[in-house]
Protein backbone atom coordinates (compact mmCIF):
# COMPACT_ATOMS: atom_id res chain seq x y z
CA UNK A 1 0.00 0.00 0.00
CA UNK A 2 1.81 2.85 -1.26
CA UNK A 3 1.18 6.13 0.97
CA UNK A 4 -0.62 8.93 -0.01
CA UNK A 5 0.72 11.60 -1.30
CA UNK A 6 1.78 14.94 0.81
CA UNK A 7 -0.44 17.86 -0.27
CA UNK A 8 0.15 20.93 0.47
CA UNK A 9 -2.06 24.30 0.54
CA UNK A 10 -1.10 27.82 -0.18
CA UNK A 11 -3.05 29.78 2.72
CA UNK A 12 -5.59 31.99 1.11
CA UNK A 13 -5.24 35.49 2.76
CA UNK A 14 -7.82 38.02 2.75
CA UNK A 15 -7.02 41.70 2.18
CA UNK A 16 -8.68 44.20 3.88
CA UNK A 17 -11.55 45.47 1.53
CA UNK A 18 -14.61 47.39 1.54
CA UNK A 19 -17.36 45.33 3.96
CA UNK A 20 -15.18 42.91 5.04
CA UNK A 21 -16.13 43.09 8.60
CA UNK A 22 -19.90 42.40 7.59
CA UNK A 23 -21.42 38.92 8.60
CA UNK A 24 -25.27 39.70 7.14
CA UNK A 25 -26.61 42.66 6.92
CA UNK A 26 -30.53 43.59 5.68
CA UNK A 27 -31.92 43.14 2.39
CA UNK A 28 -31.46 45.64 -0.37
CA UNK A 29 -29.49 48.79 1.14
CA UNK A 30 -31.39 49.09 4.36
CA UNK A 31 -27.93 48.84 6.48
CA UNK A 32 -25.82 51.37 4.86
CA UNK A 33 -26.55 55.04 4.29
CA UNK A 34 -24.17 57.80 2.80
CA UNK A 35 -22.90 60.25 4.41
CA UNK A 36 -20.23 62.80 4.92
CA UNK A 37 -16.86 61.16 6.08
CA UNK A 38 -14.53 63.85 7.82
CA UNK A 39 -12.00 63.94 10.44
CA UNK A 40 -9.31 65.35 8.22
CA UNK A 41 -8.01 61.33 8.04
CA UNK A 42 -8.12 58.27 6.35
CA UNK A 43 -10.67 56.46 7.11
CA UNK A 44 -10.25 52.40 6.69
CA UNK A 45 -13.14 49.81 6.32
CA UNK A 46 -14.42 49.05 9.39
CA UNK A 47 -13.63 51.92 11.03
CA UNK A 48 -15.91 53.00 14.44
CA UNK A 49 -17.67 56.04 13.55
CA UNK A 50 -19.01 59.02 15.52
CA UNK A 51 -21.66 61.54 14.14
CA UNK A 52 -19.90 64.86 14.52
CA UNK A 53 -22.75 67.38 14.81
CA UNK A 54 -22.96 70.61 12.81
CA UNK A 55 -25.21 73.20 12.08
CA UNK A 56 -26.41 76.81 12.14
CA UNK A 57 -27.53 78.84 15.03
CA UNK A 58 -28.39 82.09 15.52
CA UNK A 59 -29.44 84.02 19.08
CA UNK A 60 -30.87 87.35 20.03
CA UNK A 61 -32.07 88.87 22.79
CA UNK A 62 -35.66 88.91 23.52
CA UNK A 63 -38.43 86.15 22.93
CA UNK A 64 -39.01 83.78 19.99
CA UNK A 65 -41.20 87.07 18.20
CA UNK A 66 -37.65 88.75 18.45
CA UNK A 67 -39.43 91.59 20.87
CA UNK A 68 -36.42 92.40 23.64
CA UNK A 69 -38.09 93.49 26.57
CA UNK A 70 -34.68 92.43 28.60
CA UNK A 71 -33.74 95.15 31.82
CA UNK A 72 -30.42 93.71 31.72
CA UNK A 73 -28.00 94.46 28.63
CA UNK A 74 -25.82 91.59 28.91
CA UNK A 75 -25.06 89.62 25.60
CA UNK A 76 -25.48 85.92 24.19
CA UNK A 77 -22.53 84.61 22.13
CA UNK A 78 -22.86 81.21 20.22
CA UNK A 79 -19.61 78.76 20.48
CA UNK A 80 -17.89 78.44 17.88
CA UNK A 81 -19.51 74.38 17.61
CA UNK A 82 -22.66 75.83 18.14
CA UNK A 83 -24.53 72.72 18.14
CA UNK A 84 -23.75 69.77 19.77
CA UNK A 85 -25.50 66.13 20.32
CA UNK A 86 -29.46 65.91 20.25
CA UNK A 87 -29.36 69.40 18.62
CA UNK A 88 -33.44 70.03 17.42
CA UNK A 89 -34.34 72.35 14.77
CA UNK A 90 -36.49 75.26 16.22
CA UNK A 91 -36.16 77.91 18.75
CA UNK A 92 -34.76 77.54 22.54
CA UNK A 93 -34.89 80.12 25.09
CA UNK A 94 -32.75 80.99 28.32
CA UNK A 95 -34.78 82.68 30.42
CA UNK A 96 -33.20 84.56 33.87
CA UNK A 97 -34.28 83.21 37.20
CA UNK A 98 -32.00 85.29 38.50
CA UNK A 99 -29.34 88.10 37.68
CA UNK A 100 -26.87 85.08 36.88
CA UNK A 101 -29.34 81.87 36.23
CA UNK A 102 -31.04 81.50 32.98
CA UNK A 103 -33.41 78.45 32.45
CA UNK A 104 -32.63 76.71 29.27
CA UNK A 105 -36.01 75.02 27.19
CA UNK A 106 -35.84 72.91 24.22
CA UNK A 107 -37.81 74.01 21.41
CA UNK A 108 -40.47 72.01 22.81
CA UNK A 109 -40.63 73.43 26.34
CA UNK A 110 -38.27 71.00 27.68
CA UNK A 111 -36.04 72.00 30.43
CA UNK A 112 -32.27 70.89 29.33
CA UNK A 113 -30.78 72.66 31.84
CA UNK A 114 -29.44 76.02 33.28
CA UNK A 115 -26.23 78.46 32.07
CA UNK A 116 -24.60 80.56 34.31
CA UNK A 117 -23.99 84.57 33.44
CA UNK A 118 -21.32 86.54 34.48
CA UNK A 119 -19.08 89.76 33.70
CA UNK A 120 -16.28 88.09 32.37
CA UNK A 121 -15.07 84.65 31.35
CA UNK A 122 -18.43 82.77 31.25
CA UNK A 123 -18.97 79.36 30.78
CA UNK A 124 -20.29 77.28 28.35
CA UNK A 125 -23.53 76.51 28.11
CA UNK A 126 -22.90 72.86 26.41
CA UNK A 127 -26.46 70.44 26.13
CA UNK A 128 -27.83 70.11 22.50
CA UNK A 129 -26.84 73.78 22.05
CA UNK A 130 -23.50 75.70 22.99
CA UNK A 131 -23.52 79.19 23.89
CA UNK A 132 -22.51 82.15 26.68
CA UNK A 133 -24.17 85.15 28.54
CA UNK A 134 -22.27 87.75 29.17
CA UNK A 135 -23.42 90.31 31.85
CA UNK A 136 -23.33 94.13 31.12
CA UNK A 137 -23.26 97.10 32.45
CA UNK A 138 -27.47 96.80 33.51
CA UNK A 139 -28.47 93.56 35.98
CA UNK A 140 -30.34 90.96 34.26
CA UNK A 141 -33.83 90.10 36.65
CA UNK A 142 -36.26 87.57 36.43
CA UNK A 143 -37.82 87.19 33.19
CA UNK A 144 -35.23 88.67 31.01
CA UNK A 145 -34.67 86.36 27.88
CA UNK A 146 -32.77 85.40 25.07
CA UNK A 147 -33.86 82.90 22.08
CA UNK A 148 -31.44 80.76 19.90
CA UNK A 149 -32.92 79.58 16.87
CA UNK A 150 -31.45 76.22 15.36
CA UNK A 151 -32.22 76.76 12.00
CA UNK A 152 -30.06 74.09 10.09
CA UNK A 153 -28.08 70.74 11.50
CA UNK A 154 -25.82 68.83 9.35
CA UNK A 155 -23.19 66.38 10.78
CA UNK A 156 -19.95 64.85 9.49
CA UNK A 157 -19.16 60.98 10.23
CA UNK A 158 -15.52 61.09 11.78
CA UNK A 159 -13.43 58.03 13.57
CA UNK A 160 -15.23 57.13 17.06
CA UNK A 161 -13.29 59.70 19.60
CA UNK A 162 -14.41 59.06 23.32
CA UNK A 163 -13.48 62.25 24.99
CA UNK A 164 -14.89 64.35 22.57
CA UNK A 165 -18.03 66.45 23.05
CA UNK A 166 -19.29 66.95 19.80
CA UNK A 167 -21.20 63.69 19.13
CA UNK A 168 -18.32 61.79 18.03
CA UNK A 169 -17.81 60.45 21.38
CA UNK A 170 -20.84 57.96 20.62
CA UNK A 171 -20.83 55.10 18.30
CA UNK A 172 -23.03 55.51 15.06
CA UNK A 173 -21.86 53.57 13.12
CA UNK A 174 -18.69 51.63 10.81
CA UNK A 175 -17.03 52.64 7.67
CA UNK A 176 -18.17 50.45 4.60
CA UNK A 177 -15.18 51.41 2.05
CA UNK A 178 -12.09 53.56 2.19
CA UNK A 179 -12.33 57.30 2.18
CA UNK A 180 -9.92 59.79 2.20
CA UNK A 181 -10.53 62.79 3.91
CA UNK A 182 -7.31 63.96 4.84
CA UNK A 183 -8.14 67.52 3.28
CA UNK A 184 -12.03 67.96 3.03
CA UNK A 185 -14.76 66.09 3.92
CA UNK A 186 -15.86 63.39 1.33
CA UNK A 187 -18.83 61.21 0.87
CA UNK A 188 -18.54 58.04 1.59
CA UNK A 189 -20.80 54.53 2.67
CA UNK A 190 -21.29 54.32 6.69
CA UNK A 191 -23.37 50.69 7.97
CA UNK A 192 -25.35 52.17 10.40
CA UNK A 193 -27.89 49.99 11.12
CA UNK A 194 -29.55 45.88 11.21
CA UNK A 195 -26.29 43.85 10.42
CA UNK A 196 -24.06 41.32 11.95
CA UNK A 197 -20.41 41.88 12.29
CA UNK A 198 -16.78 40.59 12.87
CA UNK A 199 -15.85 42.37 16.08
CA UNK A 200 -12.30 40.95 15.30
CA UNK A 201 -12.26 43.42 12.12
CA UNK A 202 -13.13 46.50 13.65
CA UNK A 203 -11.05 49.55 14.11
CA UNK A 204 -10.61 51.39 17.24
CA UNK A 205 -9.17 54.33 18.76
CA UNK A 206 -6.03 53.89 19.50
CA UNK A 207 -5.81 53.96 23.54
CA UNK A 208 -8.88 53.65 23.40
CA UNK A 209 -9.95 51.51 27.17
CA UNK A 210 -11.81 48.12 27.06
CA UNK A 211 -14.54 49.98 28.98
CA UNK A 212 -15.05 52.75 26.28
CA UNK A 213 -15.21 49.99 23.73
CA UNK A 214 -17.83 47.71 25.09
CA UNK A 215 -20.06 51.04 25.72
CA UNK A 216 -19.73 52.10 21.65
CA UNK A 217 -20.11 48.20 21.46
CA UNK A 218 -23.61 48.58 23.16
CA UNK A 219 -24.21 51.81 21.47
CA UNK A 220 -24.09 49.33 17.96
CA UNK A 221 -26.04 47.33 19.34
CA UNK A 222 -28.77 49.70 19.74
CA UNK A 223 -28.61 50.85 16.44
CA UNK A 224 -29.25 47.06 15.46
CA UNK A 225 -25.98 46.44 14.30
CA UNK A 226 -24.52 42.50 16.23
CA UNK A 227 -21.09 42.33 17.17
CA UNK A 228 -20.34 38.84 16.63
Amino acid sequence: MTNPPVLTQTPLIENWHAGGFLVSEARGHRSRDVGTIGGATKVYPGTVLGLQTGGVAAAWPGNPAQENNNTGNGTIAMAGTPLVAGAQLGIYTAVATSPTNFAVNDPYGNLIGNATAASSSPPVFSNQISFSITIGSTPFVAGDEFSIEVEAINGAFVPLNPSASDGSQNAAGIAFGFTDATNNDVPGTVVTRECEINGFELIWPSGATAAQIAAATSQLTALGIITR
